[in-house]
């Protein structure tokens, strides 16, 4: 515990005259080079500037001169900065740009500072005034990044023309982690129904499409440890595709992690492992902890699976769920996930479905179908657009009852119910009274177990 407190300690930054941060609330031109992947938006475009170089405002006619910013110290840290969409800035350009900066602050419910604070960011820059690109070298790591962010835009525009819309926007959520052409009602009835983390690239859409596609290659008759080698190849294939965001490769560790017990059939065995990971991922970035949602995500539905896999098979059981075509299991493992996420959800998000096991009953077993058949198209596409525009008629109908099963459930009563912010204490309450739960399962399950060789 002392060990955690004094790495998230050393984790804080010093903010002096060397730190970006430093300059908040003042006018300053700066130099800086975009390093994260631009999050494009209808209203404007985030972009993440590090390799901060700059010059402090204070010429007599309040004037920045940006030539002088090429001699000065470089600054540590990021500053988010809100863009036009047009002209389009891609990731590794260097930008000249004058700004007052901003500290992150509140925003209503959410803590943006504290959002922002996991990936380093402490400063913001909103409309910048002469902003403007210019000439600089990338490193070899920076040109493959950026090339596999441009396939990733490649393979958004094969769906976007095999598919007709929303059915493509809905379909690059799946594959490719991309929300902003989806329509606003649609993101509204996802969230009334539970529904949101199957476009949101978080831990807890990335363990389940992991468990899914596993469970899909099984079904269709590979041995377990075969299966287990092509869910890891979709894994990646799947990070790549999203441009291997940082979040979404420490989800992928959970995600590899839940496919790695379910391979040698020790799922209940796998908490070691499990906690392995997500120190590694805590020494690494401390601030995930409390701040970066998809982490919490991600270890809870893992631990979920983990824990409830029994009970709930025994349940689904007991009302007869079909296991043909692996359904029991995929739904057996959204649920489980579900159990462990749902306090966060709740308490971070201020929504609570009560239709949402019914709405993901409905869908979640057609996930990984639509996830794999969404990488045909892409492949297709690639070789020949023609063949991705056929394979698009089968998507259109399982995409279509996502978007009927989704729109029919956000009408029911119970769906989209907003919860006002509650204090933490009562999160703490209640996943007390989950571990004291997990604690039974896992005691009468050791008693079973202990129990013939007693006799």
């Amino acid at each position: 515990m002392f060990l955690g407190m004094w790495r998230f300690q050393i984790s804080e930054p010093i903010i002096n005259k060397n730190y970006a941060a430093f300059y908040n609330n003042q006018k300053i031109s700066l130099v800086g080079q975009i390093v994260a992947e631009p999050d494009e938006r209808e209203n404007g475009t985030k972009l993440t500037i590090g390799k901060i170089v700059g010059t402090h405002c204070h010429m007599p006619n309040g004037q920045c001169d940006y030539d002088r910013a090429y001699n000065n110290t470089p600054l540590r840290g990021k500053i988010l900065l809100s863009a036009p969409n047009y002209p389009a800035y891609q990731y590794g350009d260097w930008l000249k740009f004058e700004c007052a900066l901003q500290t992150p602050g509140q925003i209503e419910d959410f803590n943006y500072g504290k959002f922002l604070a996991v990936k380093g960011i402490y400063s913001a820059c909103y409309w910048p005034k002469k902003l403007a690109p210019l000439a600089g070298n990338l490193s070899m790591g920076q040109k493959t990044y950026r090339a596999i962010l441009a396939a990733k835009k490649h393979y958004r525009d094969i769906i976007n023309q095999s598919l007709i819309y929303p059915h493509s926007e809905l379909l690059n959520g799946l594959t490719l982690g991309l929300r902003k052409g989806i329509p606003e009602k649609v993101i509204q009835n996802f969230q009334d129904t539970g529904l949101t983390h199957i476009i949101a690239i978080s831990g807890m859409n990335i363990t389940i499409i992991a468990g899914l596609i596993m469970n899909l290659f099984i079904a269709l008759g590979l041995k377990r440890g075969r299966a287990f080698y092509m869910a890891v190849l979709g894994l990646v294939l799947f990070l790549l595709m999203i441009g291997w965001q940082a979040s979404a490769v420490r989800a992928g560790i959970m995600g590899f992690i839940l496919l790695l017990a379910e391979k040698t059939g020790r799922l209940n065995k796998s908490t070691r492992a499990l906690l392995i990971a997500a120190v590694v991922i805590l020494l690494i970035n401390p601030k995930a902890l409390l701040g970066d949602a998809g982490f919490q995500l991600s270890f809870l539905a893992v631990l979920g699976i983990i824990y409830f896999d029994e009970p709930i098979e025994k349940f689904l059981a007991k009302i007869k769920v079909p296991q043909a075509l692996e359904i029991r299991a995929s739904l057996k493992m959204t649920l489980a996930a579900q159990i462990l996420v749902l306090p966060i959800l709740v308490y971070t998000f201020g929504n609570l479905s009560f239709v949402s096991p019914l709405a993901n009953i409905l869908i979640v077993p057609l996930l990984p179908y639509a996830t794999i058949l969404g990488f045909i198209m892409i492949l297709c596409g690639l070789i020949f657009l023609p063949a991705a525009i056929l394979l698009g008629y089968a998507a259109r109908i399982m995409l279509g009852w996502i978007l009927l099963v989704a729109e029919f459930a956000a009408r029911l009563p119970g769906a989209g119910i907003q919860v006002e912010k509650f204090d933490a204490i009562w999160v703490i309450i209640i996943y007390m009274m989950l571990g004291w739960w997990i604690y039974l399962i896992q005691k009468n399950r050791h008693f079973k177990f202990q129990a013939p060789n007693s006799k």
